[in-house]
């Protein structure tokens, strides 16, 4: 098992444990400038070693985000090769935290069967945004994959969100785009639903928790909006 613990506070990185396989990648905030002993933003990329996900292979990503402005990106995208695979990322923000959590699309591959599980912690008052989804253009359809959203807000259960795809007949699912994405978003937002032929975004609320999907063949089109979301979040929250 590959195994990365983080604790953030004000900003700073007190505890960093990482084992096998996954690496967290700490960089500047702005570079040529010293931040003040009062900034309390963080940014750092996630990085995989060894090229991609492969059968067998388990990942196991917790993040504690105390009083912290955090942008945390995964370096690439992911590739899921052959055989099953599972990562279970487990995050908690307290009330005076905010975390934009990027992860660029999982590509799948041909019988590929992959499995994500995360739970995210809230405190009131805590804002998020959290990015996941896939790339299907390499596998025919002939792929398998489960992602598991849990958030918790003041320890009750607010939003369960089950991505569950298991057979060439879901890709109805995807109206036969080849990209998809899933956001989560809470605090404040500005959103428009677009219904075009390059690209289908679509959002719904439950409880003051956002839920965007995205489908596209364009990735470049449909980054350009992700990134427009994520920069008025950030703006706003």
């Amino acid at each position: 098992m590959s195994v990365l613990k983080t604790i953030l506070k004000d900003g700073n990185l007190t505890h960093h444990y990482q084992r096998g396989m996954l690496r967290l990648l700490e960089l500047p905030v702005e570079y040529g400038a010293d931040l003040k002993a009062s900034d309390n933003r963080f940014f750092a990329y996630l990085s995989t070693l060894g090229g991609g996900l492969v059968g067998g292979d388990t990942y196991l990503q917790e993040f504690k985000i105390l009083n912290t402005d955090a942008l945390i990106c995964s370096q690439s995208n992911q590739k899921v090769y052959k055989g099953s695979s599972l990562l279970t990322n487990k995050i908690t923000l307290d009330k005076s935290s905010k975390l934009v959590f990027h992860n660029d699309a999982n590509i799948f591959y041909k019988d590929s069967n992959f499995k994500s599980k995360t739970t995210i912690f809230l405190n009131s008052g805590a804002r998020l945004f959290y990015l996941d989804g896939g790339f299907i253009g390499y596998c025919s359809g002939e792929f398998k994959a489960n992602l598991i959203l849990r958030i918790f807000v003041d320890s009750k259960l607010r939003l369960n969100d089950n991505f569950f795809y298991h057979t060439k007949e879901n890709l109805s699912l995807f109206y036969n785009y080849e990209y998809f994405y899933n956001i989560t978003i809470v605090g404040k937002h500005s959103i428009q639903n677009i219904n075009d032929e390059n690209i289908k975004l679509f959002a719904s609320s439950i409880k003051d928790i956002t839920t965007v999907r995205i489908v596209s063949n364009d990735n470049d089109l449909a980054m350009r909006h992700i990134n427009t979301l994520k920069t008025n979040f950030i703006k706003e929250n």
